[in-house]
C-alpha cells in the first residue's frame, strides 16, 4: 500500500539555504509554465473568430475570451522550458516532476470547462501565478535518489553542485525501508521545511478479514463536547472527549486574534506561523489517536463495520453563533474519516459513511422512522425528546445518553444494508457511556500496542 508520510526535518544552515534555493527556482519554473500555457492559449483563441463574447455588467457592455479548453501538455511545456534558467537550476527529474504539476492542473481546468457548460460549476479559469519570490514542493522520484549508509543522495544540476558548500543528505527514518521509498517531496510550510516520505510497504489491502464478524458493527455520531460517541451492536458504547480539543482551538482562535490586532485580515507573520503550525500538530496528533482507538476497539470486539454518521458540507456556512462555530466547525471530524479511509482497508474493516438526518430527534428505543434529509413528511414528530443537556427521554419514560441515541439510530440506518444484529442495543448500553480522554487517560501499555498496531483481544483495558 502507497502511503505518505510528513516528517518536519531539521537542515543545517547550508542545507536549508539550498533547498530554500530549489524551492524559489520551482516556484519561478511554475509560473513560467503557467505563462508559456497562456500564451500559447491566448494565441490559439485568436486564431478563431468567435472567441470574444460580450456581456453587460451594471451598465457597462464588457467584452472577454471566451472559454475553450487548453491544449497546451505537459510534453509541450518540457520541451519549451529545457533552456529556462530555473529548469536549469534544478536537477532535471526534480524540474519535470514541477512542470508535470502543471500539467495536472491544465488537465483539471479541461474537466472543469466540460462540466462549466455542462451547468454543473461556475466559469472556471486558467491556473493562477503563484507569490513572486515564494516556495514551491520540489520532488524527487526514486531514479533521482541516490541510497547510501542509511541517507538518500538527491540529484542535483551541474550549474547548482558548484555552487554548494556541504553536500546534500535526506537522513531515512529508521521506520521507513529503503526499499519502500518511491519518492521524497520536500515542502515549505508555515515557516519551516518538511520531507514527505511516499512510501510502498508492499501491503494489500483485506477485503475479509476471517477473525472479524460482519454481522457486528460499531456506530459513531459526531459532536463538539463529545466528539465522538460510539454504539457497538455487542452492547457496548463510549464517548471520545472533545473538551481538549475545543480548548486547543479556543487558544488558537485567542492568539490569532491578539497577534493580528489593528492588522488587515492577509496580515501574517512568524508568530502566526508558529501559532498554525501549533495547532496544525495538536489536530493531527488528536486525528491520529482517535483513528488508532476506533481502529482498536474494532479489532478488540471483533467487529468487522464502522459506521460513521456524516453529512457532506454540513459544516459550511454553518450558522450556530459565533461561540458554536468554533466549538464545533474547527473539530476535524473529515479528515478523521479520511484517516479512518486509509486505515480501514489495511486490517479488513468496512467502513460506512451514511448521512445523519434525524438521527438526533428519533427515538431508538421506540423505534421512530428514520427519513433522509428534505424527506420528512409533514406532521412527522419524535416519539421522545430531549429533556436537557445529553438526556433523552423515550416515550415510555426511559431516560438515555442524547448522544448514544444518536449513534444507535445511525446504526439503525443502515442495519438491513449491512445485515447488522442490533439486538444487544438496549436501555443499558445507551445509558452509561465509557468516557475516553485520548490525551490523559490511555495507559502506558495500551499506547504501546497500538505503536504496533495490534491490540491483544484479552487486553481491553484503557
Amino acid at each position: 500500500m502507497y502511503r505518505t508520510i510528513p516528517l518536519k526535518t531539521k537542515f543545517t544552515d547550508e542545507e536549508k539555504a539550498f533547498w530554500i534555493d530549489q524551492c524559489e527556482h520551482a516556484n519561478s519554473l511554475i509560473n513560467c509554465a503557467i505563462y508559456a500555457t497562456k500564451q500559447a492559449h491566448y494565441a490559439s483563441l485568436q486564431e478563431s473568430e468567435n472567441a470574444f463574447t460580450t456581456y453587460w455588467c451594471g451598465d457597462e457592455l464588457l467584452r472577454q475570451w471566451k472559454t475553450y479548453r487548453c491544449k497546451t501538455t505537459y510534453p509541450e511545456l518540457d520541451k519549451a522550458l529545457k533552456d529556462n534558467p530555473h529548469y536549469k537550476a534544478m536537477a532535471a527529474q526534480s524540474a519535470q516532476q514541477t512542470l508535470k504539476s502543471v500539467g495536472e492542473s491544465i488537465i483539471s481546468y479541461n474537466g472543469l470547462v466540460k462540466k462549466y457548460y455542462q451547468g454543473d460549476v461556475d466559469r472556471p479559469s486558467l491556473p493562477r501565478y503563484r507569490k513572486r519570490g515564494g516556495l514551491a514542493a520540489v520532488t524527487f522520484p526514486r531514479q533521482a535518489l541516490t541510497y547510501k549508509d542509511g541517507c538518500f543522495y538527491p540529484s542535483i544540476s551541474k550549474e547548482t553542485k558548484p555552487q554548494l558548500l556541504t553536500e546534500i543528505t535526506l537522513h531515512l527514518p529508521d521506520f521507513i525501508n529503503s526499499d519502500w521509498v518511491k519518492e521524497v517531496t520536500v515542502r515549505p510550510s508555515t515557516g519551516e521545511l518538511w520531507v514527505d516520505w511516499v512510501i510502498d510497504d508492499g501491503k494489500q489491502p483485506i477485503d475479509i478479514n476471517p477473525s472479524l464478524d460482519y454481522s457486528q458493527a460499531w456506530s459513531f455520531d459526531h459532536g463538539g463536547t463529545n466528539w465522538l460517541t460510539g454504539v457497538s451492536t455487542r452492547g457496548k458504547s463510549l464517548i471520545i472527549d472533545g473538551r481538549k480539543l475545543k480548548s486547543m482551538n479556543q487558544g488558537y482562535c485567542r492568539l490569532v486574534a491578539k497577534y493580528k490586532q489593528g492588522k488587515s485580515d492577509f496580515y501574517w507573520d512568524s508568530n502566526l506561523d508558529r501559532v498554525q503550525r501549533k495547532r496544525n500538530n495538536q489536530m493531527r496528533d488528536a486525528v491520529n489517536k482517535a483513528a488508532r482507538f476506533i481502529i482498536n476497539q474494532c479489532l478488540n470486539d471483533r467487529v468487522g463495520n464502522l459506521v460513521i454518521g456524516w453529512n457532506d458540507g454540513q459544516k459550511n456556512g454553518s450558522n450556530m453563533g459565533k461561540r458554536g462555530n468554533q466549538n464545533f466547525v474547527t473539530i476535524p471530524t473529515g479528515r478523521l474519516i479520511d484517516r479512518l479511509k486509509e486505515l480501514c482497508p489495511e486490517y479488513g474493516i468496512q467502513l460506512t459513511i451514511t448521512e445523519e438526518a434525524y438521527t438526533s430527534k428519533a427515538s431508538y428505543l421506540d423505534g421512530d422512522s428514520l427519513y433522509k434529509h428534505g424527506e420528512k413528511p409533514n406532521g412527522w414528530k419524535p416519539s421522545g425528546e430531549r429533556v436537557k443537556r445529553g438526556l433523552y427521554k423515550s416515550r415510555d419514560g426511559h431516560v438515555i445518553n442524547a448522544d448514544c441515541n444518536g449513534a444507535a439510530n445511525i446504526a439503525r440506518k443502515v442495519a438491513t444494508q449491512l445485515g447488522l444484529n442490533l439486538v444487544e442495543v438496549g436501555r443499558g448500553a445507551l445509558t452509561l457511556p465509557r468516557r475516553v480522554d485520548l490525551f490523559n487517560a490511555l495507559s502506558k501499555s495500551y499506547r504501546k500496542r497500538c505503536g504496533v498496531g495490534l491490540i491483544d483481544p484479552a487486553a481491553t483495558s484503557v
